[in-house]
């Protein structure tokens, strides 16, 4: 494909970035909140150990949320206050779904909230916080992320003895919810949006396409909640790897991250059904 082989457009808006120690110094104060999650996870039991599992999830997806925030938009009284309402949804959304599946429906209003914010800002549409002008790329999305999701049931059960069930529904739908204001939405926002985006406007497409995909892969290897196993571990290596590209072309031939995020909520839905 000739698109994918191309730069950035040139004629498209420049803008200055915010230094890069910012993002440090995000990173410092993701680090400071997990750690203390954790830390409250360790040592508490019961409810208060399950608190702390969540506000270090909450953390974890809060911080990438806000780094992509700083790359985006750029100077801080412009993403400080967007991050923290996105960051303190989150933690609320985290906590409550761990005592009751309903909670896990306030991950459903950072997707609207990322709309939302799309249509005011300009500086959030140059990395594809919006709608595609055409419906065909959110049809491929889904079919492209249904195509990986089916293919990885099939290989986990025919290779590895996974069986194929939803066990509980109730916990199904918590964690797709999670999937969709969370998982997926930070991912897509951080890797494919703000930092494919501007690797784009520097270099061609396969390259900024493969850093992107890189950190992506390297950040579900780091998710704790990943198996251990040789065989996990290397089909998330290669399952992440193909949806990186994947969402990366969608971003870049529709302009729009709801095709890429589409295509990785489908995978996650399928992969949640996964069961050994």
């Amino acid at each position: 494909m000739i698109l994918l082989s191309v730069p950035f457009d040139p004629a498209g808006p420049r803008r200055m970035l915010e230094p890069w120690p910012a993002v440090v110094r995000a990173g410092i104060v993701v680090m400071a909140a997990c750690s203390a999650g954790l830390l409250v996870q360790a040592l508490g039991r019961g409810w208060l150990s399950s608190v702390g599992h969540a506000l270090a999830s909450a953390a974890v997806h809060g911080g990438l949320l806000t780094v992509g925030w700083i790359v985006a938009v750029g100077h801080p009284p412009r993403w400080r206050k967007g991050a923290l309402w996105l960051a303190g949804i989150l933690a609320l959304a985290s906590v409550a779904s761990r005592f009751t599946p309903w909670g896990s429906l306030l991950y459903l209003a950072l997707p609207i909230l990322f709309l939302r914010a799309g249509a005011r800002h300009a500086a959030l549409r140059w990395v594809g916080v919006g709608l595609p002008a055409e419906l065909r790329p959110v049809a491929l999305g889904l079919a492209a992320g249904a195509f990986l999701g089916a293919h990885l049931l099939v290989s986990a059960s025919m290779t590895l003895g996974y069986g194929i069930r939803i066990v509980n529904p109730g916990q199904y739908l918590a964690a797709a919810a999670y999937d969709l204001g969370a998982n997926a939405l930070s991912a897509e926002w951080l890797f494919r949006g703000a930092l494919f985006s501007h690797w784009w406007r520097r270099w061609e497409f396969w390259p900024a396409a493969s850093a992107s995909t890189g950190l992506v892969v390297l950040r579900y290897l780091l998710d704790p909640a990943l198996p251990g196993t040789i065989e996990v571990r290397a089909g998330a290596v290669f399952y992440m790897t193909l949806l990186g590209f994947c969402s990366c072309a969608l971003r870049a031939s529709s302009g729009s991250l709801l095709p890429g995020y589409l295509a990785t909520t489908a995978f996650f839905l399928a992969y949640r059904m996964l069961i050994q």
